[in-house]
């Protein structure tokens, strides 16, 4: 007696998993469509949370004033030095434990103009926090023209931002620079100078995160966690819209 042929099932079993992949790409894409339009967003990073064990990266050393109480009375202390045709800034650094954020919330464009729930845990660190690491100073070497470029006021008339001029430049130790010779152009202690950081916030070559072994080794299964992150990002988004929904009116 012949057995009956398993084709229609597994027919029917691989147009059901092709409907089901189709549905979630749809679910996926409606998400992403609707999170962009809206400036909301809930996402999980369970990957940065596994990376930040055993790693520090460096951030600009803030300086307490005296009798500081709040943020603003944090300084950031940047000189300058012209050695020959080159000219040396110096920057304030410290290293501080990594702090990926583990969870991040956008709450829509304009958040400003009313109470949100908008912020990422853990949150990032405050000029107190980090004017408590050890002071390390780095320098960055550049051209004239490159000078000339940072410290210009910037021109209110560029709409698209052009590509940095300060991409390439990389900023080196203390023990790698040789002052001796140079003349000082520039001492300027202030809360936050834009200009200055110009080459901080767009450098490629800043210094590098000092990682510890366990770090290293923990490297595949932080890999590993930011793909798991998709899924528990799809699903935390919606959420995130419901409580939204129900906190903003509450509080405005």
């Amino acid at each position: 007696m012949s057995t009956p042929c398993p084709r229609p099932v597994k027919k029917r079993l691989i147009l059901r998993r092709i409907a089901t992949a189709a549905a979630l790409l749809l679910c996926c894409g409606m998400g992403s469509c609707i999170s962009l339009y809206t400036g909301r967003a809930t996402i999980i990073d369970t990957g940065g949370a596994i990376a930040n064990i055993g790693q520090q990266r460096p951030r600009l050393h803030p300086e307490p004033q005296p009798q500081a109480k709040g943020e603003a009375d944090y300084r950031f202390h940047f000189r300058a030095w012209k050695k020959g045709d080159s000219y040396l800034v110096e920057y304030p650094v410290c290293y501080a434990p990594a702090n990926y954020s583990v969870l991040v919330h956008f709450a829509g464009h304009c958040t400003w103009k009313k109470n949100t729930l908008e912020g990422e845990l853990p949150a990032r660190y405050s000029n107190a926090e980090l004017s408590r690491y050890p002071l390390e100073r780095y320098y960055a070497e550049l051209t004239e023209e490159q000078y000339k470029k940072l410290i210009a006021p910037a021109d209110k008339r560029i709409k698209v931002p052009r590509p940095a001029p300060f991409c390439d430049v990389r900023l080196r130790p203390a023990a790698e620079i040789d002052l001796s010779g140079a003349e000082p152009v520039l001492d300027f202690y202030g809360e936050r100078y834009h200009r200055i950081t110009r080459v901080w916030d767009n450098s490629r070559e800043l210094p590098p995160a000092r990682r510890t072994w366990y770090n290293y080794t923990l490297m595949p299964v932080s890999w590993v966690a930011e793909v798991v992150d998709i899924p528990l990002t799809l699903v935390a988004t919606p959420i995130g819209w419901v409580v939204d929904a129900v906190y903003e009116p509450l509080v405005n």
